[in-house]
């Protein structure tokens, strides 16, 4: 079972024209995201992302970035 957001809902329609179609879009997705990561409680939930590939990131991904990270800081050290 998948919840879907209701194009035709009068506060995703007011919203829209308030604040236009990208802003909807954004609340959109966070509804979706919510939903998908949290359905029972609604709150946000931490999720690792990849904002060049604007995705969220593989378990490696982030690895890597901490790897990297630590050697950065580790050079940087008197």
């Amino acid at each position: 079972m998948k919840e879907v957001v209701d194009e035709d809902d009068e506060k995703l329609k007011n919203l829209r024209k308030e604040w236009g179609e990208e802003v909807k879009n954004a609340v959109k997705t966070a509804l979706v995201e919510l939903n998908e990561f949290n359905p029972s409680g609604r709150y946000t939930v931490p999720v690792l992302w990849n904002f060049e590939q604007e995705r969220k990131a593989t378990l490696k991904e982030g690895i890597a970035h901490m790897i990297k990270e630590i050697k950065t800081r580790k050079r940087k050290l008197p």
